[in-house]
């Protein structure tokens, strides 16, 4: 009889034992299930941004390649205009000399003057009693 209840109570006790390792057991496999599913939310997040990147890659490649090809086109359009400027001023002698003259002193002034934050302070330069002389006349400077 003793060794019935020996054995009940170590029947009991491996049961207990048993009932906390599975509740023990249970709480790990929700908590790896939640940790689960938040790294399955992740990856979808870091997918969905991968994807957007090398999207914006590609469109900002296309756009590189256009912006090379616009730059050759736009030096190949500016050495035939000079191109057709140099020949021009070989061929025509008035042409030549305007090309040589000097420019007006007003669109000199205009080449040379510093460098100003707005436009405010292009209009302090001007006097009100120097006006601005037309295109077509020479300063008497």
């Amino acid at each position: 009889m003793r060794t019935l209840a020996a054995l009940t109570l170590l029947l009991l006790s491996a049961v207990l034992w048993l009932h906390h390792k599975n509740g023990q057991l249970a709480q790990a496999l929700s908590e790896a299930s939640a940790r689960s599913a938040s790294q399955k939310t992740a990856m979808s997040t870091l997918e969905t941004r991968l994807a957007a990147a090398l999207t914006l890659g590609r469109d900002n490649e296309r756009a590189q390649v256009a912006l090379r090809q616009r730059l050759e086109a736009a030096g190949t359009q500016a050495a035939r205009r000079e191109h057709t400027i140099t020949r021009l001023l070989h061929e025509n002698a008035s042409l030549r000399r305007w090309y040589d003259a000097e420019l007006p002193d007003a669109v000199r002034q205009l080449h040379q003057r510093p460098g100003y934050a707005s436009a405010g302070d292009d209009l302090q330069r001007l006097s009100a009693g120097e006006p601005v002389p037309d295109a077509g006349q020479r300063s008497t400077d």
